[in-house]
């Protein structure tokens, strides 16, 4: 299949009056095509089917908007913006002082009781900006910023009320445990604060691909980040909807809408989420007031045919550790490195889950946090030049 450039838009709304946000990426398209079935009795019996199903899905998603719509916020972002006077011949333009005003607005969720609030990295992102939690039900409290992820489009804000105590009375909302609880086909709704207008605006869809990876970049600050491992869904997307849960028909937050494709009809992406994550993130904010992520120390491509054929591997998958002496492959005192990981090493399997192009070691390790450790299999060249599997115990730490 050959790689489509598709320009992807973050889809928080900095821009309240002319600019946009642009973000770029780089997606892969499979096209499927799904046979349709044409026979008379098909279609006699389509209809009762149909109804009963429309029926439960319906309420299925009536239920999650109940359930999960008041963990859901806006969150508006204001700033300080410079004032200009002139006379009325337009003689002369200056400035006159500045002025606090509206100038965008993204989504985020409760995930815990005392007001942690989960949300996108880019929603909050601007340190001159300040940040109000619109409530569901019409209240407003004061968001602080808390920590951002090192290697996510992630950030959690904290809510506070106005008297300067935080705020204890949020409902949190319910994660899956695994990120591998989900899969194509299944049913998802978005909920968000729409074009930062339209607060807690609910959409459906399905999940239309997994293991995604883009690079998106967000034109109003120059940044640009590589993401993997995303949830891809035709549920609609739009600016403003960033750091909004993506919810299957239990009721339970599978991922965090994050960036949409620019020019594209239903192409949007999402960051998985498990209940470990969640919980993990947090706990890290509180212990360090930071988002600590485990570290391996290696450097890895993934092991395509082309590259198996120059490294003269045959019949494995996983990822090839390599590097050079500007880039080394394994760097000096991390967890691989006390592992005994080398140059040259095919690393096949991460606790016994099969290492592919969609789901590397970065996705492997994303549910694993700093102190635990993770089994690898790795296939290492014996001096006859073939490949003979060996297993290794890695302690992960945060650097």
């Amino acid at each position: 299949m050959k790689s489509l450039r598709n320009a992807l838009v973050l889809t928080a709304l900095f821009s309240m009056t002319a600019s946009a946000i642009v973000a770029y990426a780089f997606v892969r398209y499979f096209p499927s095509e799904r046979p349709m079935a044409t026979t008379p009795a098909t279609f006699s019996q389509a209809p009762a089917t149909v109804s009963t199903s429309a029926s439960e899905v319906e309420s299925g998603v009536k239920n999650v908007a109940a359930k999960v719509g008041p963990s859901v916020v806006s969150i508006v972002v204001s700033k300080d913006m410079p004032v200009y006077r002139t006379d009325p011949f337009g003689f002369f333009y200056e400035p006159s002082g500045t002025v606090r005003r509206k100038v965008g607005g993204g989504t985020g969720f409760f995930v815990r009781k005392d007001g942690y609030i989960l949300t996108n990295k880019h929603v909050v992102s601007d340190p001159n900006a300040t940040y109000t939690v619109a409530l569901s039900n019409g209240g407003e409290l004061e968001g602080r910023v808390l920590a951002f992820d090192p290697t996510t489009d992630l950030a959690i804000v904290r809510a506070f009320r106005k008297d300067g105590k935080p705020y204890d009375a949020a409902i949190p909302v319910e994660v899956i445990p695994r990120t591998t609880d989900l899969s194509v086909g299944s049913f998802v709704i978005a909920i968000g604060n729409a074009l930062a207008e339209f607060q807690n605006t609910l959409t459906f869809g399905v999940v239309s691909g997994l293991g995604r990876s883009i690079e998106a970049g967000d034109q109003s600050n120059g940044t640009s980040e590589q993401l993997s491992g995303l949830v891809q869904t035709d549920t609609a997307i739009n600016p403003g909807n960033s750091g909004g849960p993506l919810v299957n028909l239990s009721g339970k937050v599978v991922g965090i809408n994050t960036a949409v494709t620019q020019g594209a009809n239903g192409i949007g992406f999402a960051i998985p989420l498990s209940e470990k994550i969640v919980t993990g993130i947090v706990e890290s904010v509180i212990k360090y007031s930071a988002i600590k992520r485990s570290f391996l120390g290696i450097r890895y491509v993934s092991l395509t045919p082309e590259v198996a054929a120059e490294a003269g591997i045959a019949k494995i998958s996983g990822v090839l550790v390599t590097g050079d002496a500007n880039a080394p492959a394994v760097i000096s005192g991390s967890p691989a490195d006390k592992a005994g990981i080398r140059k040259g090493d095919v690393i096949s399997e991460v606790d016994g889950k099969p290492l592919s192009s969609a789901f590397g070691v970065k996705e492997a390790l994303a549910e694993k946090f700093p102190g635990e450790k993770v089994f690898f299999k790795v296939y290492r060249k014996t001096a006859l030049g073939s490949f003979e599997p060996t297993s290794l115990e890695v302690e992960l730490s945060d650097r």
